[in-house]
Protein backbone atom coordinates (compact mmCIF):
# COMPACT_ATOMS: atom_id res chain seq x y z
CA UNK A 1 0.00 0.00 0.00
CA UNK A 2 1.23 3.76 -0.64
CA UNK A 3 1.66 6.09 1.54
CA UNK A 4 -1.52 8.40 -0.60
CA UNK A 5 -3.75 5.28 -0.96
CA UNK A 6 -5.34 5.58 2.37
CA UNK A 7 -5.75 9.69 1.83
CA UNK A 8 -7.61 8.80 -0.92
CA UNK A 9 -9.52 6.19 0.32
CA UNK A 10 -10.57 8.75 3.23
CA UNK A 11 -11.19 11.51 0.47
CA UNK A 12 -13.66 9.50 -1.30
CA UNK A 13 -15.40 8.36 1.47
CA UNK A 14 -16.24 12.22 2.20
CA UNK A 15 -17.39 13.07 -1.48
CA UNK A 16 -21.35 13.83 -2.07
CA UNK A 17 -22.90 12.46 -5.02
CA UNK A 18 -25.05 15.40 -6.71
CA UNK A 19 -27.95 14.35 -8.97
CA UNK A 20 -29.09 16.45 -10.93
CA UNK A 21 -33.15 16.49 -12.40
CA UNK A 22 -33.44 15.52 -15.41
CA UNK A 23 -35.76 17.71 -17.66
CA UNK A 24 -38.00 16.02 -19.79
CA UNK A 25 -37.79 16.89 -23.76
CA UNK A 26 -40.73 19.42 -25.22
CA UNK A 27 -43.53 17.25 -26.97
CA UNK A 28 -45.01 19.15 -30.07
CA UNK A 29 -48.20 18.99 -30.93
CA UNK A 30 -49.89 17.52 -34.41
CA UNK A 31 -49.34 21.60 -35.85
CA UNK A 32 -45.98 22.07 -34.68
CA UNK A 33 -44.74 18.99 -36.76
CA UNK A 34 -46.33 19.66 -39.47
CA UNK A 35 -45.01 23.41 -39.50
CA UNK A 36 -41.87 22.27 -38.77
CA UNK A 37 -41.46 19.10 -41.48
CA UNK A 38 -42.67 21.92 -43.88
CA UNK A 39 -39.89 24.11 -42.91
CA UNK A 40 -37.46 21.42 -43.96
CA UNK A 41 -35.07 22.22 -46.72
CA UNK A 42 -36.42 19.56 -48.81
CA UNK A 43 -38.14 15.96 -49.58
CA UNK A 44 -35.35 14.45 -48.14
CA UNK A 45 -34.63 16.65 -44.91
CA UNK A 46 -38.36 16.54 -44.60
CA UNK A 47 -38.29 12.34 -44.65
CA UNK A 48 -35.54 12.26 -42.37
CA UNK A 49 -37.38 14.38 -39.96
CA UNK A 50 -40.16 12.69 -40.36
CA UNK A 51 -38.55 9.84 -39.42
CA UNK A 52 -36.63 10.69 -36.39
CA UNK A 53 -39.59 12.58 -35.30
CA UNK A 54 -42.43 9.55 -36.47
CA UNK A 55 -40.74 6.90 -35.49
CA UNK A 56 -38.93 8.17 -32.64
CA UNK A 57 -35.31 7.13 -34.44
CA UNK A 58 -32.03 8.98 -32.98
CA UNK A 59 -29.95 10.99 -35.93
CA UNK A 60 -27.56 8.18 -36.00
CA UNK A 61 -30.32 5.79 -36.64
CA UNK A 62 -31.74 7.97 -39.48
CA UNK A 63 -28.19 8.59 -41.19
CA UNK A 64 -27.28 4.95 -41.42
CA UNK A 65 -31.04 3.47 -42.75
CA UNK A 66 -30.62 1.91 -46.15
CA UNK A 67 -34.19 1.46 -48.53
CA UNK A 68 -34.07 -1.86 -47.56
CA UNK A 69 -34.70 -1.24 -43.90
CA UNK A 70 -37.85 0.04 -44.71
CA UNK A 71 -40.61 -2.78 -44.87
CA UNK A 72 -44.03 -1.58 -45.98
CA UNK A 73 -45.49 -4.98 -46.21
CA UNK A 74 -45.17 -5.22 -42.33
CA UNK A 75 -45.49 -1.14 -41.58
CA UNK A 76 -41.90 -1.73 -39.97
CA UNK A 77 -38.00 -0.18 -40.44
CA UNK A 78 -35.37 -2.01 -39.41
CA UNK A 79 -32.78 -0.19 -37.25
CA UNK A 80 -29.29 -1.76 -37.31
CA UNK A 81 -26.90 -1.30 -34.46
CA UNK A 82 -28.85 1.30 -32.88
CA UNK A 83 -27.74 2.26 -29.14
CA UNK A 84 -26.04 -0.25 -27.17
CA UNK A 85 -25.48 -1.96 -30.47
CA UNK A 86 -28.72 -3.45 -30.65
CA UNK A 87 -31.15 -3.73 -33.70
CA UNK A 88 -34.63 -3.20 -33.28
CA UNK A 89 -37.92 -2.74 -35.50
CA UNK A 90 -39.18 0.82 -35.21
CA UNK A 91 -43.18 1.61 -36.17
CA UNK A 92 -44.19 2.72 -39.50
CA UNK A 93 -47.05 4.49 -39.89
CA UNK A 94 -48.80 5.29 -43.35
CA UNK A 95 -48.40 8.82 -43.13
CA UNK A 96 -44.49 8.72 -42.54
CA UNK A 97 -44.42 5.50 -45.79
CA UNK A 98 -46.14 8.39 -47.99
CA UNK A 99 -43.60 10.54 -46.86
CA UNK A 100 -40.55 8.23 -47.65
CA UNK A 101 -42.23 7.22 -51.25
CA UNK A 102 -42.53 11.05 -51.92
CA UNK A 103 -38.55 11.57 -50.84
CA UNK A 104 -37.97 7.83 -52.95
CA UNK A 105 -40.02 9.10 -56.25
CA UNK A 106 -38.06 12.38 -56.14
CA UNK A 107 -34.16 11.10 -55.15
CA UNK A 108 -34.85 8.42 -58.25
CA UNK A 109 -35.81 11.38 -60.30
CA UNK A 110 -32.61 13.17 -59.03
CA UNK A 111 -30.88 10.29 -59.58
CA UNK A 112 -29.08 9.39 -55.96
CA UNK A 113 -31.38 7.00 -55.16
CA UNK A 114 -29.46 3.27 -55.52
CA UNK A 115 -31.59 0.13 -55.33
CA UNK A 116 -29.65 -1.30 -52.31
CA UNK A 117 -28.08 2.03 -50.89
CA UNK A 118 -29.09 5.10 -48.19
CA UNK A 119 -31.83 5.81 -47.95
CA UNK A 120 -30.96 9.51 -47.23
CA UNK A 121 -27.50 9.79 -48.99
CA UNK A 122 -24.79 12.61 -48.47
CA UNK A 123 -23.45 14.60 -51.36
CA UNK A 124 -21.85 11.38 -52.67
CA UNK A 125 -24.67 9.10 -53.48
CA UNK A 126 -22.52 6.26 -51.97
CA UNK A 127 -22.06 7.75 -48.54
CA UNK A 128 -24.88 8.67 -46.47
CA UNK A 129 -26.03 11.81 -45.06
CA UNK A 130 -23.71 12.71 -42.00
CA UNK A 131 -25.20 13.39 -38.21
CA UNK A 132 -24.20 16.84 -38.40
CA UNK A 133 -26.82 17.90 -41.62
CA UNK A 134 -29.25 16.61 -40.31
CA UNK A 135 -28.85 18.37 -37.16
CA UNK A 136 -28.41 21.56 -39.23
CA UNK A 137 -31.57 20.75 -40.79
CA UNK A 138 -33.51 20.35 -37.69
CA UNK A 139 -31.96 23.65 -36.32
CA UNK A 140 -32.66 25.09 -39.10
CA UNK A 141 -36.58 24.08 -39.75
CA UNK A 142 -36.87 24.66 -36.25
CA UNK A 143 -35.67 28.48 -36.63
CA UNK A 144 -38.49 29.29 -39.32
Amino acid sequence: MTPLGGLRRTRTRRLVLTRYAQKLPTVLNVEEVGRLLEAARGPKYRAALGVAYGAGLRVSEVVGLRAGDIDSTRMLIRVEQGKGRKDRNAMLSPQLLELLRQWWREGRRRGVMLPQGWLFPGKNSLEPLSTRQLCRAVHEAAET
